[in-house]
C-alpha cells in the first residue's frame, strides 16, 4: 500500500464475504452510506453489551482468569490491516479476540475471517499467540469459539490480498453470486449489471 493510504479493516473482510462490491463502493467511489435503523440498533446493542461484559466473569469463554482489554486498536503495515477489536482476553502467552454481534445466526465465514484477522493482528503486533477467538451474539446470548486453523488463516490472508488488489487497481469486483442478498442491500442502485 502507498504511504498514507488507509489500511483495510477486519470488518471489511466480513463485508467482502457478504459482497465484494460493498468494500469497493465504500473505498473507491464517493458513495455515502446512510446509517439504517438496523445499523443504529446494532451499534446501540453493541455498546450495551460492552458495558455488561465489564461486569461478567470469563466463564462464557471457558476461561477462569485473564486480562481484558476493550476497544483494542491494532495496526500492522505488513498485513495491510488495521482495526479495533471489541475485546481481547489475554491468558499467559495467548490472546483471544472477542467480537459482539447483533445477530441470531451462527458466525459465517465472513465473521470468522473478521475474527481471524484480529488474531493475525495480535500475533503481528504483540509477543503472543492467538489460536482462537470468540464470537458472541447479543441477541441469542450464545458464544461461539472460532479456531484459527491453517485453512481459516490462509483464506483470511487471501481475502486481504484480493481486497487490496481491487482497491489499488480501482477495479470493481464481481457481485455476490447470491442475488437474494442484493434485494436488501442499500447499494443495489449502483449495480447496473445486477438490476
Amino acid at each position: 500500500m502507498e504511504e498514507g493510504e488507509p489500511l483495510i479493516t477486519p470488518a471489511e473482510l466480513r463485508q467482502y464475504h457478504y459482497c465484494p462490491r460493498v468494500v469497493f463502493y465504500e473505498r473507491c467511489t464517493p458513495v455515502y452510506r446512510r446509517e439504517t435503523l438496523r445499523m443504529q440498533y446494532g451499534r446501540e446493542a453493541h455498546d450495551v453489551e460492552v458495558a455488561l461484559e465489564k461486569q461478567r466473569s470469563l466463564q462464557r469463554y471457558g476461561l477462569h482468569q485473564g486480562q481484558r482489554e476493550f476497544g483494542v486498536h491494532l495496526h500492522c503495515d505488513s498485513l495491510e490491516l488495521s482495526g479495533i477489536a471489541d475485546l481481547v482476553v489475554t491468558v499467559g502467552a495467548e490472546s483471544y479476540p472477542v467480537e459482539f454481534k447483533d445477530s441470531t445466526r451462527e458466525p459465517d465465514l465472513g465473521h470468522r475471517m473478521q475474527l481471524c484477522a484480529y488474531g493475525l493482528l495480535l500475533e503481528a503486533t504483540r509477543p503472543t499467540q492467538s489460536p482462537k477467538g470468540f464470537w458472541h451474539s447479543t441477541r441469542t446470548r450464545e458464544t461461539y469459539m472460532v479456531e484459527f486453523d491453517a485453512k481459516l488463516r490462509k483464506r483470511t490472508l487471501q481475502a486481504i490480498r484480493e481486497i487490496n488488489a481491487f482497491i489499488k487497481a480501482e477495479r470493481c469486483p464481481d457481485p455476490t453470486p447470491q442475488v437474494a442478498k442484493c434485494f436488501e442491500c442499500e447499494l443495489k442502485n449502483f449495480c447496473g449489471d445486477v438490476f
